[in-house]
């Protein structure tokens, strides 16, 4: 059983980053914000096959910059062939201004068609828009999806249990007491852990490093031995990517 961080922002890391958490043997799921860093995810994949998983994707940030929204959408859909996921998508009324909405609907609704046509998970950032994130997945019948760094509405997390939508805990749970009411109300079989590093969060260096402590927080919060988180969790990741059918 490895260590595995869901949703990392691999290539943004320097080279010997990366190559020190593939050295100590993380499993790392690299997400991407828009074609060039989906290019590079692929291509870290392509250097470190047994320890990456690459998402193609356009954050909902990237609506607020001038750019070719429907060129970079065609270019990033191109890629989801030689993905193992899709993402960082979804949508954002937190950061995000809300004119921006309309467009964030569009390329969000094209990445829940490719995912549900191509079988391939989704990796989902949702912040203030955790119930139109709920909406579209709903209505698209998506099935193989991972809410990540999920901060929403408590009362939210009984459809997403019935949905059997995976929830990554952010290693900010040290310091974030949401986390951890998130952690408590959630079920080990629809968990997994993450850093969204390279990230400052309040002082927090978020990196895959912070995962094992993350596992140690999650073992006090269950009030089970860690050794069966990190089996969980891993056995979580497995299922996410089929990999016990493979």
């Amino acid at each position: 059983m490895r260590i595995i961080d869901a949703h990392v922002h691999l290539s943004d890391f320097k080279r010997e980053e990366i190559e020190d958490f593939i050295h100590e043997g993380y499993i790392l799921v690299a997400v991407a914000e828009d074609y060039e860093s989906s290019l590079r995810t692929l291509e870290l994949r392509d250097l470190f096959p047994e320890n990456i998983k690459a998402c193609v994707g356009i954050h909902p940030w990237k609506t607020r910059e001038q750019l070719n929204l429907e060129a970079e959408l065609e270019k990033v859909l191109d890629l989801v062939r030689d993905a193992d996921c899709i993402g960082e998508v979804g949508l954002d009324k937190k950061f995000v201004p809300e004119n921006t909405l309309q467009d964030q609907l569009r390329i969000f609704n094209q990445f829940v068609d490719a995912a549900t046509k191509s079988g391939k998970p989704l990796n989902i950032h949702s912040a203030g828009a955790w119930g139109e994130v709920l909406d579209v997945l709903r209505e698209k019948k998506a099935e193989r999806v991972v809410l990540h760094w999920w901060t929403g509405p408590i009362n939210l997390l009984k459809e997403i249990i019935q949905s059997g939508y995976y929830v990554t805990i952010n290693a900010s749970i040290k310091i974030q007491e949401k986390s951890r009411k998130i952690a408590e109300e959630l079920p080990l079989n629809l968990i997994l852990t993450e850093s969204d590093g390279p990230y400052n969060y309040r002082g927090l260096y978020l990196n895959p490093k912070l995962v094992p402590e993350t596992l140690q927080i999650l073992s006090q919060i269950k009030n089970v031995p860690v050794q069966d988180i990190k089996n969980k969790v891993w056995q979580n990741f497995l299922n996410l990517f089929n990999a016990n059918k493979a």
